[in-house]
């Protein structure tokens, strides 16, 4: 086949030839919504005319800026324009498809993620959160073709992981896990392979915690990285794919690469609000997101919405609970992992650990070194972290030894652990923590 008609769409729908994505792009340009944009003319013909000459894989933000925007190949700045362009372009899209397009000939994706354009025939057939907008084939065509080998595959990465589980949290209520059945059981109605994604995805954020686990989070990003592809339209894959990445973000020393992890992070958690705008995850990963941008007051809006929408699920509370900490909300932090407090889902919680977190900044000492104390009885996750809130716990008690010892076993047991790096990062907001953190480190 020629490399011009390589076009990057599913293989099991016929594919346009270069010419019917030309029409659909000047369809597109010319429109009263483009019109006004000429840079986002150039920035989708681009795009466009280098996926059909077959180079749609190497498509870069760094090419754009300088073949489109003209700036200058050194620096993030170029980049940085691109990331907000490309906002501007897939927004653009989207209502010039929901103003002008009658559900014939090609339609033009930009997916959040990347610039690499996809193309489809049809009409978005999708449930009706999402409105139509954001699926490339009816249900039942392509997802019934690949069924069988996105199951296999799907399967072989839980079992390799080791993390395939129906064990649920004993605090659950029978009635919420009859909620929770049913809603998987309406999924597999609707779908068979957006209830695989939806569990694959309800697998992988039950691997949040422990935070600072950098190769756990990269696994995890995976998975919910497969499970927008086995099912663009669910929200889950792109609200657990933002929730890592601004995670790694928080963790990078980089800040080249912090700030284009957060610039990934922002759309993958835009994409997921615009599908599901009421679902609780979306936003708890959208406020997690802020608040690593340090914006601790629109991260707090969001995190109390997504509390309000998901009241009980345990991995939404953890969600909340981490970006009120970060957010300097400890009383949040608080009620959201108060140990009384009923919460449902599979997976590891980090409620007690937030619940120490949060009695820190608060000045609770003693209610600091029970929870941590307890958390490998409890089966909580234990990290480098838990031993240090810990020693400065301890410390403030006038328990001196006790808090050299933990110090000692911290930097012992995690000998890379940045730990004044992850003070400023985490206490940003909360000089008073921060500087106790680093007082209890100078003097062991």
């Amino acid at each position: 086949m020629n490399k011009a008609n390589e076009l990057p769409i599913d293989q099991h729908v016929e594919q346009p030839s270069p010419d019917l994505v030309r029409e659909a792009l000047e369809r597109v340009v010319s429109s009263d919504e483009f019109q006004a944009s000429p840079r986002l003319q150039q920035f989708l013909t681009y795009v466009v005319e280098e996926a059909i000459a077959g180079r749609g894989p190497q498509i870069r933000g760094k090419a754009i800026a300088v073949e489109v925007y003209g700036r200058r190949i050194d620096g993030s700045g170029g980049q940085n324009l691109v990331r907000v362009e490309a906002r501007r372009l897939r927004r653009l899209l989207r209502e010039f498809y929901e103003d002008q397009w009658d559900g014939e000939g090609v339609r033009i994706f930009v997916d959040p993620g990347g610039y690499k354009p996809r193309f489809s025939y049809e009409p978005t057939i999708e449930d009706g959160v999402s409105n139509a907008w954001n699926g490339d084939e009816p249900a039942g065509r392509r997802r019934s073709l690949r069924l069988l080998p996105v199951g296999l595959g799907v399967l072989a990465v839980v079992v390799v992981l080791g993390i395939w589980t129906s064990q649920k949290n004993t605090e659950v209520p029978p009635t919420a896990q009859s909620i929770e059945q049913a809603e998987r059981a309406a999924l597999g109605e609707q779908s068979l392979t957006r209830l695989q994604a939806a569990n694959l995805a309800d697998q992988a954020r039950g691997m949040f915690f422990p935070v600072f686990d950098v190769k756990r989070q990269q696994i995890a990003l995976g998975m919910f990285q497969h499970a927008a592809e086995l099912d663009p339209a669910l929200s889950d894959g792109y609200a657990g794919s933002a929730q890592v990445l601004a995670t790694l973000a928080m963790l990078s020393p980089d800040e080249a690469q912090r700030e284009d992890l957060l610039g990934q992070a922002s759309e993958l958690s835009e994409k997921a609000l615009e599908l599901s705008p009421a679902d609780a995850w979306a936003n708890g990963a959208n406020g997690w997101m802020l608040a690593v941008y340090n914006q601790p007051n629109e991260a707090l809006k969001y995190a109390r919405m997504s509390v309000e929408l998901g009241p009980k699920d345990g991995h939404i509370l953890d969600l909340v609970g981490i970006t009120a900490i970060v957010a300097n909300a400890p009383e949040l932090a608080a009620e959201v992992s108060n140990p009384e407090r009923t919460r449902s889902g599979s997976g590891r919680f980090g409620a007690r650990n937030i619940w120490g977190v949060s009695q820190l900044m608060l000045g609770n000492y003693e209610s600091v070194v029970e929870a941590f104390q307890g958390a490998p009885a409890a089966g909580a996750p234990v990290s480098a972290p838990s031993l240090l809130f810990q020693a400065v716990a301890q410390d403030q008690l006038g328990n001196t030894e006790d808090a050299q010892r933990l110090v000692v076993q911290m930097r012992k047991t995690w000998p890379d652990f940045q730990s004044e790096f992850l003070a400023d990062r985490i206490f940003n907001n909360d000089n008073a923590t921060r500087n106790l953190i680093l007082e209890t480190l100078g003097k062991f």
